[in-house]
């Protein structure tokens, strides 16, 4: 990955959004100084063979760094929104 890129692999770390079984999940998380940290994640099938997983690497590492660039430029407001849910505060 690119030396701009700060991601942590969540190594463990067992979340089953999907609704198909046939995908490893690979997670991973960015932060920001604000406190909000975003969850990344990849799918592969298990049907893919090594050889497709290596030409498939390039595009899925493209992706996950756009996801972690796009994090990374919302300002902290942004952030804390997304924390809270997008809910307004009437108070």
């Amino acid at each position: 990955m690119s030396s701009e890129v700060n991601l942590r692999p969540l190594s463990g770390f067992k979340m089953d959004f999907s609704a198909n079984p046939d995908f490893d999940k690979f997670f991973f998380a960015a932060s920001c100084d604000c406190g909000t940290s975003a969850l990344l994640s990849l799918e592969v099938s298990i049907h893919k063979t090594d050889e497709e997983i290596n030409q498939a690497l390039p595009s899925l590492i493209e992706k996950l760094q756009n996801q972690e660039k796009s994090f990374r430029s919302m300002n902290c407001t942004m952030h804390g929104m997304m924390r809270k849910g997008f809910i307004e505060d009437t108070k």
